[in-house]
């Protein structure tokens, strides 16, 4: 299973991913986050990544065209609070993670 949670305070998008995020999930990705993205001109998504238990190659490209939305945007995309794992799993992706505390996320 694979959740997203998401909260939006002005043009910023908080966004806590829970589960796996496998080729069988990542329409949530494709279908809802990118069209909410565009739809309500968000220029900030910060990714609350702590829950996040798999990402496979079909996430990391959800993840990826997600990052190229953003920029199109001319936005900022970060990935918080991932799991070592995770995280050695996207280093050739150019994603921008970063660890913060419960509180700040």
């Amino acid at each position: 299973m694979f959740f997203i949670d998401i909260r939006k305070e002005g043009s910023t998008l908080y966004a806590h991913l829970e589960g796996r995020l496998t080729k069988r999930h990542t329409h949530q990705i494709e279908d809802y986050l990118i069209p909410y993205i565009i739809k309500n001109d968000i220029k900030k998504l910060c990714c609350d990544c702590s829950k996040l238990k798999k990402v496979d190659l079909e996430g990391k490209y959800a993840l990826l065209n997600t990052k190229i939305q953003m920029k199109k945007q001319h936005g900022n995309f970060l990935l918080c609070n991932m799991k070592k794992s995770i995280k050695e799993s996207l280093l050739g992706y150019h994603f921008k993670i970063v660890n913060l505390r419960k509180a700040e996320v």
